[in-house]
């Protein structure tokens, strides 16, 4: 079925947001993803899905690599995924240094699917230009900001649960 989409970043111009970590019990961060993303982005549990965790229990420190992603729909046809990626080193003991980085990342997904011939006449392709171009343009710019903003509150949070102090800026 021939969809037309649309794909921006929403952290643009960066795409994405590293936070380093070094100190004791990097992998407490692992249990608390969830909740976090869950509460900011303002979805239910079946939205937040783990796609990737992997652990490797054979040698000291632990290595450790976990991909979470969140789904947040707007309306008809603009969703926001956001992910999160953590990858680190464990160590036996808790209380022993590890280190750990996080990505994060978010775009947002128009779709306009094309499925009915009235949808793949060039009237309607025209309609929904101009409609795209003139109205939902702010919509989606909205959405955009909104996906930033949420994207910087799951830092933040992060790096509070990491005891990372946040950077200052100085004016």
């Amino acid at each position: 079925m021939p969809t037309w989409i649309l794909e921006d970043d929403c952290l643009a111009p960066e795409r994405v947001i590293r936070i380093d970590f070094k100190g004791p019990n990097p992998f407490k961060l692992y249990a608390s993803i969830p909740q976090f993303l869950r509460a900011i982005f303002d979805v239910r549990g079946k939205d937040v899905y783990e796609k990737e965790f992997r652990w490797d229990n054979t040698s000291d420190p632990r290595d450790f690599f976990s991909r979470f992603v969140v789904r947040k729909g707007y309306d008809m046809w603009s969703v926001v995924w956001a992910e999160i990626t953590v990858q680190g080193k464990q160590p036996s003991d808790p209380n022993k240094e590890g280190e750990a980085f996080i990505l994060l990342t978010g775009k947002l997904l128009t779709r306009s699917p094309e499925n009915t011939p009235w949808s793949r006449s060039g009237f309607y392709k025209s309609l929904r230009w101009l409609y795209f171009r003139t109205f939902y343009n702010d919509i989606r710019r909205n959405y955009m900001e909104e996906c930033r903003i949420k994207i910087n509150d799951l830092k933040r949070a992060l790096e509070r649960t990491l005891g990372i102090a946040p950077e200052t800026v100085m004016r």
